[in-house]
């Protein structure tokens, strides 16, 4: 029985030995390779991607295209500013014409229009310095933690500036090495981030011409080289569907409201003949028994 018994020990220790050991070697086998798909995946970062004809091809056939748009709407934004800057200077001019440096008060003509200096409140132990005034900025820098919808996001947008900015104008040329620079860097390497300019360019072309990046290729590429733009490209499309969807939507209602006016204008012309016949009937009736 204790024969029986220490080989029944022997048996479980060498059966947990061996199950131990093959769990090591398991999990040796899975970090190895964890480590060969990471190490794979590095080497796919740093590789150039390779550019397939039909992606040169859209590439090549969107560029006249891009070039054309990029001229006309440099070309609407300096319109615009132009006018913007009309219209300030004739505002100044009537400003000017309207000054009058010898008016004065009406309720209080001997008022005088410069403000009056106030003096700084004096130290009462040394009588010579001048206390330091802080001012209250208490209600400046309240923290806007609204969490009603909408409220944050205004008061954010109140520090973007809307005044027109003078446009930036590029010439044919720039605008389609721009082009070329920016479809140049989707096919470098992960690793090598877009330049300020590059993400400039997408932006601008995803605004003009998002019909581009609907090639598979193309749009892999800028999902590779950066998630947060092609998310930006992905919000900003579906923001125009949409906005196009409520246009036909509002025309559509448009539509139906003026079916149903003139649905109801025709009622009310039959209602009003009816009546015009209920009154030609009497004022025949009343001719009769005359």
């Amino acid at each position: 029985m204790i024969f029986k018994l220490s080989t029944l020990l022997t048996a479980m220790l060498t059966g947990t030995l061996l199950l131990t050991g093959c769990q090591q070697q398991s999990a040796s086998v899975n970090d190895d390779k964890d480590s060969q798909t990471s190490e794979q995946v590095d080497a796919e970062d740093n590789k150039k991607a390779v550019q397939s004809d039909s992606a040169k091809a859209r590439i090549e056939q969107f560029q006249p295209l891009y070039v054309a748009e990029v001229m006309s709407l440099q070309r609407r934004l300096q319109a615009e500013y132009d006018a913007f800057e009309a219209a300030d200077t004739s505002v100044d001019e009537t400003s000017l014409l309207n000054t009058d440096p010898l008016a004065t008060d009406d309720k209080n003509p001997t008022a005088s229009k410069t403000e009056p200096v106030i003096p700084l409140a004096l130290d009462s132990k040394t009588g010579n310095n001048p206390k330091t005034i802080e001012p209250d900025t208490s209600a400046n820098t309240e923290i806007n933690t609204s969490t009603e919808i909408g409220e944050r996001d205004l008061e954010v947008l109140k520090l973007i500036s809307l005044e027109p900015q003078q446009p930036r104008i590029l010439t044919e040329s720039q605008a389609t090495k721009r082009y070329q620079q920016a479809m140049k860097a989707l096919y470098q390497p992960v690793t090598t981030e877009l330049t300020a300019q590059e993400i400039d360019t997408l932006i601008t072309i995803s605004t003009l011409l998002p019909q581009l990046f609907e090639h598979e290729e193309i749009a892999q590429r800028v999902n590779a080289k950066s998630p947060a733009l092609a998310r930006l490209i992905v919000q900003y499309q579906v923001g125009k569907q949409i906005e196009a969807q409520q246009v036909l939507d509002m025309q559509q209602m448009k539509v139906t409201q003026q079916q149903e006016f003139e649905g109801l204008m025709s009622k009310f012309n039959e209602t009003i003949k009816g009546y015009d016949e209920q009154i030609a009937k009497y004022e025949q009736t009343l001719k009769d028994f005359k």
